[in-house]
């Protein structure tokens, strides 16, 4: 619900807009929008952004609203967005996230704008969120060959890695990928894989790092950062390398504090290797 300041900052919006002055239509909203989340505000600031041409700002801010799909107003302009931004690719994740009930009408960027898009991000040093955000223009057998080609390249940062995973996962891609991990090859098929936070193993190390400091809140944070980290590293196929979360809880603690460790040493010195992608 929105106060009475973001009330006067809506209708200068509107007076704005209705006078041509698109931009400081804008900056009302921005405004209002700073001194409370509100769906409504929400919904005319991506309008805007989308008719002067900020089809990534709408985006962002349409990605703000907690439920995308219960409200038809909401629904209806995320679609125009992903649209606009020719989001092909999670157009589709919703379409499979829905089992077929929604179906957006989305199509892939230009093959010569994919192009750039993937050159652009081999040749990142270090991928921002916009590059990778681009990855959802590429037609759908693009964006398949291409992270296949990520996932296998050493190299790469293993969070771009655990994003393209669960993107796959997503789409519930039914087929099988290759990814790298600490140096080896491992399969996985994205539709028989949760995401990251949904794991099993990632919950009972999270769960057991999490009571090793309930007297201790204010160092939890970092722990769960390494946690996140280490087990990033090891997704999807945490299961392969630990089979006793408790007992890898307690070692990364005892790594990280430079304490003896017992059954994970050699995995802990991998994933924590300068090397190791």
């Amino acid at each position: 619900m929105t106060n009475h300041s973001q009330d006067n900052l809506l209708d200068l919006a509107k007076d704005f807009a209705q006078q041509g002055q698109k931009q400081k239509a804008i900056d009302s909203l921005e405004e209002a929008l700073r001194m409370g989340f509100d769906i409504k505000i929400a919904l005319e600031l991506s309008k805007l952004y989308r008719q002067t041409g900020q089809e990534d700002q709408a985006y962002a801010v349409i990605k703000t609203v907690p439920d995308l799909f219960s409200i038809e107003q909401v629904l209806d302009e995320y679609e125009k967005v992903l649209a606009a931004n020719h989001y092909l690719i999670e157009a589709l994740q919703v379409r499979n996230l829905t089992q077929g009930e929604l179906e957006f009408l989305v199509e892939a960027a230009k093959p010569s704008e994919q192009r750039t898009i993937m050159q652009q991000f081999r040749s990142s040093k270090a991928v921002t969120l916009s590059q990778y955000q681009e990855l959802f223009k590429l037609d759908l057998p693009t964006y398949l060959a291409f992270a296949q080609s990520v996932l296998i390249d050493p190299l790469e940062d293993s969070t771009v890695k655990v994003a393209l995973t669960e993107d796959l996962v997503k789409l519930g891609r039914e087929e099988e990928f290759t990814i790298t991990i600490l140096g080896q090859n491992h399969v996985f098929v994205p539709k028989e894989v949760p995401m990251l936070n949904q794991d099993t193993v990632y919950k009972e190390v999270i769960t057991a790092i999490a009571g090793k400091f309930h007297n201790r809140p204010s160092e939890l944070p970092l722990y769960l950062a390494e946690a996140n980290f280490a087990l990033g590293k090891l997704y999807p196929c945490q299961k392969t390398f630990i089979s006793n979360p408790d007992a890898f809880a307690k070692d990364l603690l005892n790594f990280l504090q430079k304490k003896p460790v017992y059954s994970y040493q050699k995995l802990l010195e991998k994933i924590y290797s300068k090397n190791a992608g």
